[in-house]
């Protein structure tokens, strides 16, 4: 520090160190220290800059990041995620049905593993902030979506949430508002632990969309998918279902949300794979063995043709009660790796229970084939229509709409009632039963393919009984063999249907095991007046 009003001597000032100390130095000197000084300044100023620059951005560590861990996420990726927020129209009726669309569009790419209630909230504040931005900033893309959460202003998720609680432009439409009110009930009911949860595992979910595609092993072979239900239309039902007024409200947006995943598509079997299980089948259940490669053939086609085009015939089994004819359905359904249903055709309420009932009226629930394709991941579950012989004239015929579920034109545009809406049943695999072909409706024969099934011979009816104590041994770990001679007494019973078969197998394993023996004797009944053989 200098002192220029110091007049000492001609020629010399005094100069102060840091530490306050004086010297009385010649000017000229004292210039020169001051020069060495500013340069060792700039100096330092200008390689702190440098080291900023080169050193890595450090920034605060969010809320979500506390949760979820350190995100590290490829910027330049996320960018070019599709994922347009100007693609909402804004200021206009559709903007939520936009959003919901760009949002089912984005997470049916996530690899995140959520239940199906944690993937539904997600998705709907997915949709909620996206409406935000949108309306915010006119356009944006997923990354805005993420800084909302990643924001360093928040402290809390319960901070996130409570924001969907204040008035917003985003949701002053009559649609967008009413949904808006519905998602902040939801939010009411979660927990402080539960808000942390979602908020966490929401950023993950949607960062995960993209996610490069991680190079799978040659034997991996991804399943073909194809379009089942259509987003815009699952969103309108949406804001229709938000409408009602009490618990059908609540199962209908659950099974809607269910439909949403995957962008409304689904996937469709490995007819190779079910092709070997099938003939595999063939060995073990000779009264099945026409029907079996019937479906072989269809599904070996199937195979070879688009996704669009994947078609089964429906088939109609012929034959008693209790000989397998239902069971050939569930060895199918093993076989494709996919569910199975079972309708009752005969039913008063058959019409009803397959295309639902109007949300209008008391009671109503969506139809069984929506719940189905929208809670599974098959475009192609077994549906068995039991006793087609026995459909008859109701209030609510059950007839037409079967009509409708088999013909290849109609299923792909077939409608849910309760709904509103068309969705895709063509890919369904159909297997309908009958006692007799006398009493099954013409209209209806003329879409099947009908196969008449024997009752099981006595070889068949012995493997059925050893496998099935085979699996009560597995299943209760009890070391129970079945004694020989009622065994092959049993089998050669050729009158006696499978259920009741499998029934007194049950029946002898039980009483097997209440009094620890580790022989069951089955008591097979009478015949012709016949005493019965085995244990009472």
């Amino acid at each position: 520090m200098v002192n220029e009003d110091c007049n000492i001597a001609p020629g010399f000032t005094l100069y102060f160190s840091k530490r306050n100390q004086r010297f009385l130095l010649p000017i000229a000197t004292v210039a020169e220290l001051v020069s060495e000084a500013d340069l060792a300044t700039q100096k330092a100023v200008a390689e702190k800059a440098a080291s900023a620059a080169a050193a890595p951005v450090v920034m605060k560590t969010t809320f979500v990041e506390s949760k979820s861990g350190p995100q590290h996420e490829n910027i330049l990726r996320l960018r070019q995620v599709d994922f347009d927020l100007s693609s909402i129209r804004t200021d206009t009726k559709y903007d939520l049905s936009d959003a919901m669309t760009l949002a089912s569009r984005l997470l049916a790419q996530s690899t995140a593993a959520l239940d199906r209630a944690s993937a539904a909230m997600s998705n709907d504040l997915l949709v909620a902030i996206s409406m935000s931005l949108a309306y915010e900033h006119g356009d944006g893309n997923l990354i805005d979506v993420l800084n909302f959460l990643r924001d360093p202003l928040w402290d809390s998720a319960a901070q996130i949430l409570q924001e969907f609680f204040q008035p917003q432009p985003a949701f002053q439409q009559p649609d967008a508002a009413h949904w808006m009110s519905v998602f902040c009930r939801k939010i009411r009911k979660l927990t402080t632990g539960e808000k942390d949860t979602l908020v966490a595992n929401c950023y993950k979910h949607w960062t995960s969309a993209g996610q490069p595609i991680i190079k799978r092993r040659k034997s991996t072979k991804t399943p073909a998918r194809t379009q089942v239900f259509d987003p815009d239309d699952l969103a309108k039902a949406t804001m229709r279902v938000g409408e009602l007024k009490d618990d059908r409200r609540d199962a209908g947006a659950r099974i809607l949300q269910n439909a949403h995943a995957n962008s409304g598509n689904r996937t469709l079997p490995d007819t190779k794979a079910a092709h070997v299980r099938l003939e595999a089948a063939k060995s073990r259940f000779e009264n099945l063995v026409e029907p079996i490669e019937r479906l072989q053939i269809d599904l070996i086609l199937a195979g070879a043709m688009k996704p669009s085009d994947f078609r089964v015939t429906p088939l109609l089994l012929l034959g008693d009660p209790g000989i397998g004819k239902t069971f050939l359905a569930t060895q199918l359904a093993d076989a494709l790796g996919v569910s199975t249903e079972k309708i009752s055709a005969g039913g008063a309420q058959g019409g009803f229970q397959i295309t639902g009932s109007h949300s209008s009226w008391t009671g109503s629930r969506p139809g069984m084939l929506f719940s189905l394709l929208a809670d599974g991941d098959s475009a192609a579950p077994v549906v068995v229509i039991d006793e087609v012989d026995k459909i008859h004239d109701a209030q609510f015929p059950v007839l037409p709409v079967l009509l409708d579920l088999l013909d290849a034109d109609s299923s792909k545009q077939f409608k849910d009632e309760f709904f509103e809406l068309q969705f895709d049943v063509s890919r369904i695999i159909f297997v309908l039963t009958a006692n007799s072909i006398e009493n099954v409706p013409p209209a209806l024969l003329s879409r099947v393919e009908v196969f008449n099934v024997p009752a099981p011979g006595p070889v068949q009816r012995l493997r059925i009984i050893q496998e099935t104590a085979e699996i009560l041994r597995s299943k209760t770990k009890r070391k129970i063999t079945l004694d020989e001679s009622t065994v092959n007494s049993l089998s050669e019973r050729v009158d006696i249907d499978l259920r009741r078969v499998t029934r007194l197998v049950h029946e002898a394993f039980t009483r097997a095991m209440q009094a620890s023996d580790t022989v069951a004797r089955i008591a097979v009944p009478k015949q012709d007046g016949k005493r019965s053989i085995g244990f009472h």
